[in-house]
């Protein structure tokens, strides 16, 4: 059979004689009307994994807290900058009933318990203190929950975008992400300034009786700055954190036109919003997002509705729409240094 008569012959499809010459016309143009592949460009990011080991400390930390408060052990915390939790035993507690207490909690639940599946080791490093240190199993589970954690919030904030990413992961401590370059809604630099902001958002208490000229700031305390240079001396703990922000949105303040980030914490943060407000009324509170103070006003009276909203300082309406993205969609569990740029 010749060519022609090929496509000239038939197909039967449930019972009907169907043209091949419309089955080929049709696959035809549904190939020229999806035309060539959209461009892309692909971003190479690396997370400082060196992070993991604290932020497993710092995770494991609550459930420390409990074993100790339950058995009147002492005290527990994650010392600046380590990588481990410290046990200080009280006086009088048995050093061995709380070293036994502790071992319980470092060993999983389930038939796979384990030295190699433990949790921490414990060591008694003296002074009526136990190091409890985050082990391998332990510290490679936290670091492949790092990854998950870094691409859902960088999916989420590019998606905001109305573009659709993709995700690979490479080593150790590399995420390939490829962008399409729609060009009604690719924007190079609002793409990558989403990809590499922390997201950290906090709301400090302001001490205002300290001044920030003053030699020697009081324990617990720390200078940070707005946009503008002014500074404030704020506690060096969040008295809230924006982990429990449920949504936040760009608006208008109809008072006075400026364009706002509105935001509403979920039930737990609502909570937490509401006791703070409610025991400083008339204190200074620090808005502050990756160090930098964005707004610092004065609590009038408790706010009980788990609602709030940022104002000031916002040059373009992009800013508040981007503000809005990286505090709804939370923030990176690790800092990310993008490491490459390229087209495709």
């Amino acid at each position: 059979m010749d060519i022609l008569s090929r496509i000239a012959s038939t197909l039967m499809i449930a019972g009907h004689l169907i043209p091949t010459m419309v089955v080929l016309s049709t696959t035809i143009a549904n190939a020229q009307s999806q035309g060539p592949p959209q461009p892309r460009t692909q971003f190479t990011v690396k997370l400082n994994t060196d992070t993991v080991p604290r932020l497993v400390s710092l995770a494991l930390l609550g459930d420390v807290h409990r074993v100790v408060r339950e058995g009147r052990i002492g005290s527990a915390s994650v010392p600046p900058s380590s990588a481990s939790v410290e046990v200080r035993i009280g006086e009088g507690v048995d050093r061995q009933q709380a070293f036994a207490r502790l071992r319980e909690l470092a060993r999983p639940p389930g038939p796979m318990s384990g030295v190699e599946t433990e949790r921490f080791t414990i060591t008694d490093v003296g002074g009526a203190v136990l190091q409890l240190k985050p082990t391998q199993a332990a510290i490679a589970e936290g670091t492949a929950r790092t990854f998950d954690q870094t691409i859902d919030v960088l999916g989420r904030r590019i998606d905001s975008l109305g573009l659709k990413p993709t995700f690979t992961r490479e080593g150790s401590n590399l995420i390939v992400i490829q962008v399409p370059r729609d060009p009604d809604r690719y924007d190079p630099f609002r793409v990558k300034a989403l990809i590499v902001t922390p997201g950290k958002l906090e709301f400090r208490l302001v001490d205002t009786s300290v001044t920030v000229e003053q030699a020697k700031l009081p324990p617990g305390r720390e200078i940070l700055q707005d946009k503008k240079g002014t500074s404030y001396v704020v506690d060096k703990d969040a008295a809230v954190s924006g982990e429990n922000l449920a949504d936040a949105q760009p608006g208008v303040d109809p008072r006075n036109g400026e364009p706002v980030v509105t935001f509403r914490f979920n039930a737990k943060g609502s909570q937490q919003f509401a006791r703070v407000t409610e025991r400083m009324v008339g204190s200074t509170f620090a808005v502050v997002l990756d160090g930098v103070v964005l707004v610092a006003p004065v609590i009038r009276e408790p706010i009980l509705s788990g609602t709030g909203q940022i104002s000031g300082g916002f040059a373009l309406i992009s800013d508040v729409v981007d503000l809005a993205v990286l505090l709804r969609s939370g923030a990176l569990p690790v800092p990310v240094t993008l490491t490459e740029e390229r087209m495709l």
